[in-house]
């Protein structure tokens, strides 16, 4: 892959093609993963009010996603996860130091009003860089 090709993944997530992005895109060595939602496989959202289950699921979703885009987790360098109750850092927190175990990205944590839907409580963007 040169440095000008872009190659998109996309997870099927309803405001994908409502707001026109993709999940994730890869240029070059680098890789954006767009802000993403604990949506289970059914369509709903995951672990309602489980903050750490919630996180979890975010998490695997963009491994999954990085995963079709040639990454692994270990390929994340930084992550920003936007949460409604930033009181509940510790079970956001947990999930993630478990995730990304000694590959530990950079990161931020921000409180938000709300996000895409009242049932989640965070949403995580994340970049990786392949190579």
């Amino acid at each position: 892959m040169t440095a000008m090709e872009r190659q998109r993944v996309y997870s099927g997530a309803p405001w994908e093609q409502k707001a026109g992005y993709c999940r994730a895109l890869r240029a070059g060595v680098h890789i954006y993963v767009s802000g993403t939602v604990p949506v289970g496989p059914d369509g709903e959202p995951h672990a309602v009010d489980d903050g750490y289950g919630q996180a979890k699921r975010c998490l695997e979703i963009i491994e999954a996603a990085i995963g079709e885009l040639g990454a692994q987790r270990q390929h994340i360098v930084r992550t920003r996860m936007y949460v409604t109750d930033i009181a509940r850092w510790e079970e956001y927190s947990r999930a993630h130091a478990e995730f990304f175990g000694e590959h530990r990205p950079a990161s931020a944590m921000v409180e938000v009003s709300t996000l895409i839907g009242e049932a989640f409580l965070i949403e995580i963007e994340a970049d990786a860089v392949v190579g």
